[in-house]
């Protein structure tokens, strides 16, 4: 087998590589196997033969494929490095070559191109040069067109003004208008005749002025109008061109009757040759319509007079509401008409929805809306005004309507706002008059309902007033509804003038009648027995009168002015906004009135502690007895409860606490209530001093102050426990043994001598207790 391989191998003398290998679709794999299949082919065919006959044997095909490799090796090695040397050196030969030709090709290709270069320059030159010529002919066949298209003007203008002057001889010469030339005797023509007419007047009375103007008055006689004189013909030109309108108007007022629009545009264009003729043909056409002269239109919009009430009001809109529907399909109707007869439609019909507005809608509205007398009711002005605002909605409509058809030509929201501009000349005074009357029939008691009624009215002349206002004067309006200016105010008009009178009235009453309340006795006398369910209602009926009355103003006040900044926001600001200026000084009012009615209320706060607190010194006063801290001794009281006069005081002040956390909230109620304490504090400290105790009746005493701990410990006040500690803690003093008091005082009160001395002199033994051979009083005289 080896033999066989190698003599193939030997006999494979051609090249197994070229050139042509590398080219179409070349693979990597293809070219191995072509450089190897002259080694593997033989072996693979001897295998094939030992397969058949079974005499192949594992070591000798072990052996057989170990020489296959080396002859692969060996042939990679010699044949295929050799032909890719070959190959190589024949393709660095091509390139050469190749090199050559391309370089030989790219010289005489730059030639070439600085051949090309030079003859574009040439020919650029050329088109240049073309290109100036052209330009002058260009020039020069332009200023020939302007020449002769200016000798065609002065040729065309010299014959019409040699046939304005042969005209013009013609009329001066006339007597008769029968004598004139057929353009002013043919009624075909009449068109031509009248813009010659025209034309002509217009030349004479230049030179009949001129005339006058050169000449002196002293000097020169007045110019007689003779025949063959400018004058003259100046005379006659007016006469003739009455003469022509007479008869157009005739011809168009007949075609009108007929409705004949063929004829009424010509009309028309004639007399559009005379200065303002055709808007005077206009005026004579929209004077004829059935809206102007028609008895059964004309009576559309009279049911708008006398109304009196709801029900006339609705009959009157009504009225109007049909005579709305006439104009607009009238407007419609000659709109079609007009831009089929007169040159200018547009100018003619605006016309007619000017006239329109003037004689109709503006009589309907002024029979609609008459002012009330100035001493009219609250609810005959608020049904005027709901009148005006319908009224205005549906002119506005109207005006609309009329918009779509009269097209960018004019506004005509103008005309209707023109129509309202008497109407609603002065408002929103009459806005201000209706509220400040429904003011006057309710100012006299205040509540959220009362003044979320006052917020209601306002909110409907806002919104009536935004309808009715311009965009311009909208956030003017809207503010003197909500703000009356410093220079602008009557009484009780705008909304925060009558807030304001509302709640300080309102305040002034609750404290005046609190006070007045709390002057009243409160004690057995109004409990009937001293147990704690008596006790219990006599102070709550007490405090609800007194302090209670109070703080539920103080309580309602804050609902008000919270409803009042609410309806700033949603209604007010959105609707000022646009004007910073008037957003911002109805801000500054809104503002004015919360710090008025906070100074006040801080004032009448206090003014309703100092009656409450006076009401609780003289129920202590009345109810506390000098008994309860000097009892008799054979008589010991009970120390288990308080003294009748402790639960008084403490039964009112549960109850004004309990006043508080329902009608203040927040900081506040906080506030409130630490000033609650602070003064029951005060007051208690005092009280304390006006008696003298027995060791049972500090024992009393002391029972009392933790009561009223208790009591103020539901006030959630820190300043006030810590005042009511320090109460408590001097009351040791009205309890130690004398020989303890320097201890006490030096020790844990930590107070001055002095200051202790108050405090010892409600000793019962002050004055005969001894520490050695000292008395209390000389004990503590100095510091």
């Amino acid at each position: 087998m080896p033999a066989t391989m190698s003599s193939a191998t030997g006999q494979n003398v051609m090249p197994i590589l070229s050139l042509d290998s590398f080219k179409g679709q070349f693979k990597i794999t293809a070219m191995m196997d072509k450089i190897s299949n002259p080694v593997l082919e033989p072996h693979r065919q001897a295998k094939a033969i030992l397969a058949k006959t079974g005499l192949q044997r594992p070591k000798e095909s072990l052996q057989g494929s170990l020489q296959v490799t080396e002859q692969l090796v060996e042939h990679f090695d010699n044949r295929a490095e050799k032909d890719l040397r070959r190959l190589q050196s024949q393709l660095d030969r091509q390139m050469q070559k190749l090199q050559r030709s391309v370089g030989e090709a790219e010289r005489d290709y730059q030639a070439e191109v600085i051949e090309l270069e030079a003859v574009v320059e040439e020919v650029h030159e050329g088109f240049q040069s073309l290109d100036q010529q052209m330009s002058r002919a260009g020039q020069t066949a332009t200023k020939i067109g302007d020449r002769l298209q200016s000798a065609e003007s002065l040729r065309s203008r010299a014959e019409e003004a040699i046939s304005c002057i042969q005209y013009m001889q013609n009329f001066a010469a006339c007597t008769d208008f029968a004598e004139l030339p057929e353009l002013f005797q043919d009624s075909s023509r009449l068109s031509q005749a009248a813009a010659m007419t025209g034309r002509l007047l217009s030349v004479a009375r230049d030179v009949s002025g001129a005339r006058e103007r050169a000449a002196s008055p002293s000097k020169l006689p007045v110019a007689v109008a003779k025949q063959g004189s400018i004058e003259h013909a100046a005379h006659q030109l007016e006469a003739y061109r009455a003469l022509l309108e007479k008869e157009v108007i005739a011809s168009f007022d007949k075609a009108v009757h007929e409705k004949d629009l063929g004829t009424m545009a010509e009309c028309a264009q004639v007399m559009a040759q005379f200065e303002r003729g055709d808007v005077a043909l206009m005026q004579r056409y929209i004077s004829t319509r059935p809206l102007f002269i028609d008895a059964r239109e004309l009576a559309l919009g009279q049911g708008a007079a006398q109304v009196t009430d709801t029900s006339s009001a609705i009959t009157a809109l009504r009225s109007l509401a049909a005579l709305y529907k006439a104009i607009i399909q009238a407007v419609k109707d000659e709109a079609i008409i007009m831009e089929q007869v007169f040159p200018a439609p547009g100018v003619a019909l605006l016309m007619f929805v000017t006239r329109l507005y003037e004689q109709r809608v503006q009589a309907s509205l002024d029979r609609l809306l008459v002012a009330p007398a100035p001493t009219a009711a609250a609810e005959t002005l608020q049904q005027h005004m709901k009148l005006v605002t319908e009224a205005f909605k549906r002119t506005m409509a109207l005006a609309e309507s009329l918009q779509e058809v009269v097209g960018e030509a004019a506004n005509v929201a103008d005309l209707a706002n023109a129509v309202f501009s008497d109407i609603l000349g002065d408002y929103p005074d009459m806005e201000l008059q209706w509220l400040r009357l429904l003011h006057q029939s309710k100012s006299s008691q205040m509540s959220v309902e009362v003044a979320q009624e006052h917020l209601t009215w306002n909110l409907e002349s806002v919104e009536r007033c935004t309808v009715l206002s311009t965009e311009a004067s909208c956030p003017s309006h809207v503010r003197q509804l909500f703000h009356a200016a410093a220079d602008q105010q009557t009484p009780n008009s705008c909304l925060l003038q009558q807030i304001s009178r509302l709640v300080l009235a309102g305040l002034a009453a609750a404290v005046e009648a609190g006070v007045r309340a709390c002057e009243a006795p409160y004690g057995v006398a109004t409990a009937g027995s001293a147990g704690r369910t008596a006790i219990a209602k006599a102070a709550s009926v007490a405090s609800s009168e007194g302090l209670g009355r109070v703080l539920d103003a103080v309580g309602t006040v804050s609902v008000i002015i919270g409803l009042v900044q609410q309806h700033h926001v949603k209604a007010i600001q959105p609707r000022v906004e646009a004007s910073g200026a008037e957003a911002a000084a109805c801000n500054a009012g809104l503002s004015g009135l919360t710090k008025t009615v906070e100074d006040r209320v801080l004032s009448f706060l206090q003014a309703g502690l100092t009656a409450f607190f006076a009401q609780m010194d003289r129920t202590l006063t009345t109810e506390q007895k000098r008994i309860d801290f000097r009892p008799p001794e054979d008589l010991p009281p009970p120390l288990d409860k308080p003294t009748d006069a402790c639960l008084f005081a403490t039964s009112l002040l549960t109850t004004a606490a309990k006043a508080v956390q329902q009608l203040l909230h927040g900081t506040n109620g906080s506030a409130f209530t630490s000033e609650l304490a602070r003064r029951m504090g005060a007051l208690l400290l005092n009280h304390m001093q006006r008696y003298s105790y027995s060791p049972t009746g500090a024992l009393r005493w002391k029972r009392d102050i933790t009561e009223y701990t208790d009591c103020i410990h539901g006030f959630d006040a820190q300043s006030a426990d810590d005042s009511f500690i320090e109460l408590a803690s001097l009351v040791n003093i009205l309890l130690v043994a004398p020989e303890r008091l320097l201890g006490l005082i030096d020790g844990s009160l930590r107070i001055s001598h002095q200051q202790a001395l108050k405090y010892i002199k409600l000793r019962e033994d002050f004055k005969t207790a001894k520490i050695g051979s000292s008395t209390l009083a000389m004990l503590f005289a100095n510091d």
